[in-house]
């Protein structure tokens, strides 16, 4: 099971590198997999939940760091592993890709969410898997230079768990009574 999604995923990398995302269908996967279609579809669905199964990995730290609940060591980990790599992953980072890894990310740190705060959840998941792809994506084209090590502290820094701010009660984005406590 392990060597059919391992040669799943090294198909698609390899497919990723020769042409647009977009361009790939699901059967050059099956092909280049080598596998059968039915084996496939036994692990996935299409490729968009290969992409996803693929990236997942590389998403741990970063939606942990959300949670605040990672390490810098992981994050920069994290980061040394997709530096060489960054010729693919810049690839990930354009659209329409962009959009469906922002939102596996976002999913990702809404279900690391303290309990009490669902109301909030999604919205601020969303906003915070922005922030870290935004910062990532600089980070491998070049538009900022500093090292793995500089980068993970300040994903830790950008991704702490928000303050609570709003106690309005009445307001739409309050989910935090008077007394601090989430409502």
């Amino acid at each position: 099971m392990k060597r059919t999604r391992a040669a799943i995923f090294d198909a698609l990398i390899r497919l990723i590198f020769e042409r647009r995302y977009d361009a790939i269908r699901t059967a050059d996967v099956i092909e280049a997999a080598g596998v059968g279609r039915s084996t496939f579809y036994e692990h996935f669905r299409n490729k968009d939940e290969v992409l996803l199964a693929v990236i997942e990995p590389v998403f741990i730290p970063l939606a942990a760091a959300a949670s605040g609940r990672t390490s810098r060591a992981a994050l920069k980990a994290m980061l040394e592993h997709v530096w060489p790599q960054r010729a693919l992953t810049r690839m990930l980072f354009e659209p329409p890709l962009l959009s469906k890894l922002q939102r596996k990310l976002a999913t990702m740190i809404e279900a690391r969410w303290p309990m009490g705060a669902e109301r909030a959840a999604a919205l601020l998941s969303a906003g915070n898997a922005a922030g870290q792809m935004a910062m990532l994506r600089m980070w491998l084209i070049g538009e900022v230079s500093c090292s793995s090590d500089e980068l993970a502290g300040w994903f830790m820094e950008f991704s702490a768990p928000p303050a609570p701010t709003c106690t309005d009660m009445n307001h739409p984005m309050s989910f935090f009574g008077t007394d601090g406590e989430v409502r």
